[in-house]
């Protein structure tokens, strides 16, 4: 019920300063049209291959630059541009090192599941009658399931919770901070923090807003008689799904940086 509280009192703290929200708002839109436009220009000249390579570069910025800003408003209540500029790069250097050991992880686990190979399905020979065979259904193979699942919760669920509370523990402060010894109390504990019951209780709630909520409204299709309402009604899903998953992840990185230990009564009480 804490978790449920701290929740829902971020909710409020989301929208009450809907400067910051703007902000936010402004950034994630830029890093959308980069990240189209990265993926959709052909690199045939020279201007299209410095443009690609400048994308490469401002969409990595411009992703931790809003991590930042979300932590640094949550944890000062205000925006703080100085501070979210060294967090960026804190928390691309953080990220970076995280991701290192994920791949390891991932890599072992693909060896080890090389040595569970699921059977190869055998089609039976055709019948007298020149009928295709139907070929039997292949029973459900558990080392596949579980290994696929291990994937998931390796890359869904462990990779970004345990990126998230890393940002948080190197939030704020200045560089010089890094190498003391209260932060790697900081990071210990914030590893520790980062798959306690809370912390995937307020991933899952931000998971279903954030991912499952644009999912759905994407996805399904519909037909309309006329071109103008169905362009227009693209552009409502298209909004809301901006809407959603932008709202969703502030809400989530909120509710995490409002839930660490040490932060003002003010910040830190549901």
């Amino acid at each position: 019920m804490t978790t449920l509280k701290l929740w829902f009192s971020s909710i409020a703290t989301v929208f009450a300063n809907f400067g910051a929200l703007l902000v936010f708002a402004i950034i994630y839109a830029f890093l959308l049209l980069a990240s189209y436009i990265f993926i959709s220009i052909r690199e045939a000249t020279v201007w299209q291959v410095l443009v690609t390579y400048a994308l490469m570069i401002l969409i990595p910025i411009g992703f931790f630059t809003l991590q930042a800003a979300i932590v640094n408003r949550a944890m000062d209540q205000k925006l703080r541009w100085r501070v979210i500029l060294i967090d960026a790069l804190k928390f691309l250097a953080v990220t970076v090192l995280v991701l290192l050991v994920v791949w390891l992880l991932h890599y072992l686990l693909n060896k080890v599941a090389a040595r569970y190979p699921a059977p190869v399905v055998e089609i039976p020979p055709p019948t007298k009658a020149a009928q295709p065979a139907t070929p039997a259904k292949p029973a459900l193979h558990w080392p596949s399931l579980i290994f696929a699942t291990l994937r998931f919760v390796l890359w869904g669920v462990a990779f970004p919770l345990a990126a998230i509370h890393l940002w948080i523990a190197v939030a704020g402060g200045e560089v010089r901070n890094l190498v003391a010894k209260s932060f790697f109390k900081r990071v210990a504990s914030a590893l520790a923090r980062a798959f306690s019951a809370d912390s995937v209780l307020i991933y899952g709630l931000g998971l279903i807003i954030f991912f499952v909520l644009p999912y759905v409204i994407l996805v399904p299709t519909f037909r309309f008689n006329g071109n103008k309402t169905e362009f227009a009604f693209l552009g409502l899903r298209l909004l809301a799904s901006f809407v959603f998953s932008l709202l969703g992840w502030v809400l989530t990185l909120t509710a995490f940086a409002r839930a660490v230990p040490g932060l003002p009564p003010e910040l830190s009480a549901p």
